[in-house]
């Protein structure tokens, strides 16, 4: 039996920068950060859940961090979504479509006003060692 091991942690980067769909600024400092709803516990459990190991990966035993850059809106959706880092064997797709399948968030604050924001958010994909899967 394969185990699935995912590590997340969040990465801020820049000030902010200007979406040209909503002319709106997408901040990457805030005074709140945004967050899961129900914290990181929650949001691991959800990834755990929902995060299946892509057979191409597994097949070739590869493993590492998949990076996905995404907005969290100011109503908590998920928008944006691009890997920045990938690798590959159907790694990159498999952490999109679980980021597409997120729960709202709780949005980002600065000076108490809701405002965009995105991270970074890495996923680990390993596999138990000495596991060889068919």
């Amino acid at each position: 039996m394969k185990k699935l091991f995912i590590t997340l942690s969040f990465v801020l980067i820049g000030i902010f920068s200007v979406n040209a769909q909503t002319n709106e600024p997408v901040y990457e400092k805030t005074d709140v950060t945004a967050e899961y709803q129900g914290g990181m516990t929650e949001m691991f459990n959800f990834i755990g859940k929902n995060l299946k190991y892509p057979k191409p990966a597994a097949r070739a035993n590869v493993s590492g961090k998949v990076f996905v850059k995404m907005i969290i809106e100011k109503d908590g959706t998920i928008s944006s979504p691009e890997i920045v880092k990938g690798i590959g064997f159907g790694c990159d797709e498999e952490v999109m479509r679980v980021v597409s399948l997120m729960p709202k968030w709780n949005a980002a604050q600065i000076g108490g006003k809701v405002v965009r924001s995105s991270m970074v958010l890495p996923v680990m994909f390993a596999l138990e060692k000495g596991k060889k899967t068919k």
